[in-house]
């Protein structure tokens, strides 16, 4: 069912406007914010639902879409066959936003009570041990620092608590190092550290209410008379404007701050910070984000959706596939499998059951108590994502001297083009003394991949079989055996959404310069490198 009103249209597809929009506006599902968005390019006739809206889309809601004192829509949705009422609350009951980066959040202002108190005394916590431990200045930052300059108190709307310290290295090298023994220190006093990226961690706080909060710490520095602060700041801005430490008020407490916060606040959030604003994004330039990323990688891109998969996927009683089943009965006897994106390990853990060795990579791994246990199965993580994370893991895995085979099944259609080839560079890298790759995929139609991403809450992508083979060739191997290409060709080029199709390739790499020769190696194994 959907519904008009104020020239705009809403339905399950999202919003439609029947004149160019441009601007920000909020959803509310009841009297529920659920979601803030801002279009920034004028003529957007279509804003669609973030993708993890869609699970909460079942039932009826009375929708409002307001644009500043604006009511632009308000009417009864019927977005499926369901009778229940769309509630956006998560699995403790909690009330859940859709943030700007499209993420599921808890805000502040439906959150417990003595909530905001408790982070701001582990903030205090962190801080104190990033200056009197780590011996480098800190102070509260971001939105933190936003809703402290405002009127001293946390923005309702947020989510969590941002933190920032000033390194004085003078090399990523040397700054990502710094970010290591921070990480270490913060363990050191029993707090939960997560590396998001060579600049950036968390610390994940628990809470009454069993939900947790996060507390994030960026790095930040000074280079070539630019201020940088993550990858959304770079900026002309002076040390005093940071230094010295300045106490600012934030939920009853006097937490450290930087020297000007207002200087701090308008290069992030421009010269109208004073104005609330929950739709806001930073949008600090291509160039901004592609410097970080090189020199400071990033460790969480689609690892929260993935992760959440892997996790549900592993709290079931999963058989092994066909695949894994085939591979074992070609395989010798004493052969080491690498598997690529191991996912919930069910594969992994039966090739351990044959007899073989078996290095589950992946970077969403399940945690210990739902990994699946046996003593010739080692895990790692291994990041696609990040050149120099498949460099030092493809190093690693060619010091085994024994024979060596990679498995890899339904991994390329889940790798956006820069992964896949991050996986054709860390395969043959593996197999330096020589090897097969054993590779299964799906082949999917694009108009199917939107329900498929629905089903995982990952991404999905229509991968040619053929531009595969081409890549496997470019990358040294020699195509032993393909399956289903041809069939998996029409597969991707339909424009109906067909069922989607499997294909199958084997490939090998003869053995590479000194590493035919060698024959003593160091056999460590890669899970704990």
């Amino acid at each position: 069912m959907v519904m008009q009103g104020s020239g705009i249209r809403v339905d399950r597809e999202g919003i439609h406007f029947h004149d160019p929009f441009s601007g920000a506006a909020d959803v509310y599902f009841g009297d529920h914010r659920g979601w803030s968005f801002s279009v920034d390019k004028p003529g957007a006739l279509l804003v669609r639902w973030p993708k993890r809206m869609h699970p909460f889309l079942d039932g009826w809601s009375v929708v409002r879409v307001v644009a500043g004192d604006e009511e632009l829509f308000d009417g009864r949705i019927v977005f499926s066959d369901s009778d229940r009422e769309v509630e956006l609350r998560d699995r403790h009951g909690l009330p859940v936003i859709i943030d700007k980066w499209g993420l599921l959040q808890r805000p502040f202002d439906s959150r417990m009570d003595g909530l905001l108190g408790l982070l701001a005394d582990e903030s205090q916590r962190i801080l104190d041990i990033l200056q009197d431990t780590c011996q480098v200045p800190a102070w509260i930052s971001f939105g933190t620092l936003l809703g402290a300059a405002r009127n001293g108190r946390a923005i309702g709307h947020d989510s969590d608590v941002d933190l920032c310290y000033l390194t004085e290295k003078r090399t990523p090298a040397e700054a990502q190092r710094e970010l290591w023994a921070i990480g270490r220190a913060l363990r050191a006093a029993g707090m939960r550290v997560l590396i998001r990226s060579g600049s950036f961690l968390t610390v994940q706080v628990p809470t009454p209410d069993g939900a947790g909060a996060g507390i994030d710490v960026y790095t930040t520095f000074f280079l070539d008379g630019l201020f940088y602060e993550t990858a959304t700041v770079r900026a002309p801005v002076p040390r005093s404007a940071v230094l010295p430490i300045t106490p600012i008020e934030f939920e009853g407490r006097m937490l450290p701050g930087p020297a000007d916060p207002a200087r701090l606040l308008e290069i992030s959030y421009g010269p109208n910070w004073r104005v609330p604003d929950p739709s806001f994004q930073h949008q600090p330039g291509r160039e901004i984000e592609d410097r970080f990323d090189q020199w400071f990688g990033k460790l969480w891109r689609q690892r929260r959706e993935w992760a959440a998969f892997n996790k549900a996927s592993a709290g079931q009683a999963r058989r092994p596939s066909a695949f894994a089943a085939s591979v074992a009965e070609q395989l010798p006897l004493g052969t080491r499998v690498i598997d690529i994106g191991a996912g919930d390990g069910s594969d992994a853990r039966f090739l351990a059951e044959q007899g073989f060795s078996v290095v589950a990579l992946d970077y969403a791994l399940p945690g210990p108590r739902r990994w699946p246990s046996h003593e010739r199965l080692d895990r790692g993580y291994v990041n696609l994502y990040d050149g120099r994370d498949v460099l030092s893991r493809g190093a690693l895995l060619a010091r085994h001297s024994g024979p060596q085979a990679v498995y890899a099944r339904q991994l390329l259609e889940s790798l956006a083009p820069d992964g896949r080839d991050h996986f054709w560079r860390l395969v043959p890298l593996a197999l330096r003394r020589g090897g097969e790759l054993h590779l299964e995929s799906q082949a999917w139609a694009r108009p199917a991949i939107a329900r498929r991403r629905e089903e995982t809450g990952g991404r999905f992508w229509a991968v040619s079989p053929r531009d595969m083979v081409e890549a496997a060739k470019a990358a040294g191997g020699v195509v032993r055996r393909a399956e289903g290409i041809a069939e998996a060709e029409r597969t991707v080029a339909s424009t109906v959404a067909v069922p989607p199709t499997t294909w199958a390739m084997t490939i090998s790499w003869p053995a590479r310069g000194a590493a035919a020769q060698s024959t003593t190696t160091d056999d460590r194994s890669e899970s704990s490198a």
